[in-house]
C-alpha cells in the first residue's frame, strides 16, 4: 500500500527527523508505525473509530497515546501522532508506515523481493537463492517465499518493479510462440 504524496510527505519528514539522530532511532519509528499500522489494520473496531468523522481529534488522540503507551513509544512517536490526529491524518497510518520502511531500506540498501517456486524450498536452497542473488544484484536482499505449481518448475523472482522469470511455465509459452511464428 505504499502509495499517495501526503503519507511519503509525513513519512519523509519524520524520517528526516530520525536520520539526524542515529539508525536506532529510524529503527524504533519503523517498528513504532508497523505496530499502530497493524493494530488499525488488523482491529475492524480501531479501524471504524480513526476513520469516524464523528470521532473528534481529541479522543482518537487519545486512543492512539495510549497504544503508544503500551508500544513504550517514544516523544517524537507520540508527537507525530497527536500531529496527525490533528490533521485527521490517522487513517494514513498503515501508508506512512509503508513508506517509512521503504525509505528505511533503501538507506539500508535493503530490497525486498518475492521468489516463487513450483513446490516448497528446503532452508539450504534458499540461502544459497539469497546469496546468489545478493552476489548478483550487489546489494542485500531479504525474500519472501511463495509456491504457485502452474509455474511447473523453475523460479520467479520479483524485486521492486523487477520481474525474472526463469519458470518451466514461461520457457514453455516462449517455445510456443516461437513455434506459431515458425521461428
Amino acid at each position: 500500500m505504499i502509495g499517495n504524496a501526503v503519507s511519503k510527505r509525513y513519512a519523509s519528514a519524520l524520517f528526516s527527523i530520525g536520520k539526524d539522530k542515529g539508525e536506532t532511532l529510524l529503527d524504533s519509528f519503523s517498528a513504532t508505525l508497523q505496530t499502530l499500522a497493524g493494530a488499525v489494520e488488523e482491529n475492524a473496531q480501531l479501524k471504524e473509530l480513526v476513520l469516524s468523522p464523528v470521532i473528534t481529534p481529541e479522543e482518537k488522540k487519545s486512543l492512539i497515546m495510549s497504544i503508544l503507551g503500551l508500544c513504550e513509544a517514544g516523544d517524537i512517536e507520540k508527537s507525530f501522532c497527536s500531529l496527525l490526529a490533528d490533521k485527521g491524518r490517522l487513517a494514513l497510518l498503515p501508508a506512512i508506515a509503508a513508506d517509512f520502511k521503504a525509505m528505511l531500506d533503501e538507506a539500508k540498501g535493503i530490497s525486498r523481493g518475492l521468489v516463487t517456486t513450483a513446490v516448497d524450498l528446503e532452508q539450504d536452497k534458499k540461502i544459497e537463492i539469497l546469496s546468489q542473488l545478493e552476489k548478483q544484484t550487489g546489494r542485500k536482499l531479504e525474500l519472501s517465499y511463495a509456491v504457485n505449481p502452474q509455474i511447473l518448475g523453475g523460479i520467479i523472482l520479483k524485486v521492486g518493479d523487477i520481474v525474472y522469470d526463469a519458470s518451466l511455465r514461461a520457457q514453455l509459452d516462449n517455445l510456443r510462440e516461437s513455434i506459431k511464428r515458425g521461428e
